[in-house]
């Protein structure tokens, strides 16, 4: 057999160790964010306002969460920004969802953002974060905010990352955990459950 014949073996084999690499890095990713999750949030977030609310009190600062349409804007379907203090409002964080997705797709974009914070990423100098930050600007006015009060900013804009990469590797952390969060808020027997509960009490 020629050395041009043994070539597609090879590159197939190299192929496989490197699917086998990003597996084992994606169940140890796994369990690295299920122990975040248990310090930080020991009992999960029934919904996506107490996830706002309990993250606003261990971070202590306002987390404004937006669910709107972006019209002709090309943006990611979510956005996380750290925004500036101004004369009437200290530092925030807003975390921007696209509204024209379903429920179930909104939730889970949010939770992806949540799960930016609950790893530790920090958001990019507003510079650094896109090629092209106009689109984010031609946002802000939506959100009736300043652009120059856009400091910082996470969201995914152009190609995806190279797997491996510790890009790649941030996002694939606050997939995971966002993933477990909107699980966990989009369980319909825990929803029926508690439901059931409340009806109960009702009754008493």
């Amino acid at each position: 057999m020629s050395r041009a014949e043994q070539l597609p073996d090879a590159e197939d084999a190299v192929t496989e160790h490197a699917r086998e690499h990003l597996r084992a890095t994606d169940h140890a990713t796994l369990a690295r964010c299920r122990r975040r999750l248990r310090a930080l949030l020991p009992e999960l977030p029934d919904t996506l306002e107490e996830l706002r609310a309990r993250m606003e009190a261990i971070r202590g600062r306002e987390i404004d969460l937006q669910i709107t349409d972006p019209g002709t804007l090309k943006l990611p379907s979510g956005l996380w920004s750290q925004l500036r203090a101004t004369g009437d409002r200290p530092a925030r964080d807003l975390i921007w969802v696209d509204r024209r997705t379903s429920p179930f797709a909104r939730t889970v974009v949010a939770c992806h953002e949540f799960g930016h914070m609950i790893c530790g990423h920090d958001p990019q100098p507003t510079r650094e974060a896109v090629a092209d930050p106009k689109p984010l600007t031609e946002l802000a006015p939506r959100l009736s905010l300043d652009p120059a009060q856009i400091s910082a900013v996470i969201g995914r804009c152009g190609e995806p990352y190279e797997p491996g990469s510790p890009e790649w590797q941030r996002e694939r952390e606050a997939e995971l955990t966002g993933r477990i969060l909107a699980q966990h808020i989009l369980d319909p027997d825990r929803a029926r459950s508690r439901g059931l509960l409340r009806a109960l009490k009702g009754r008493r």
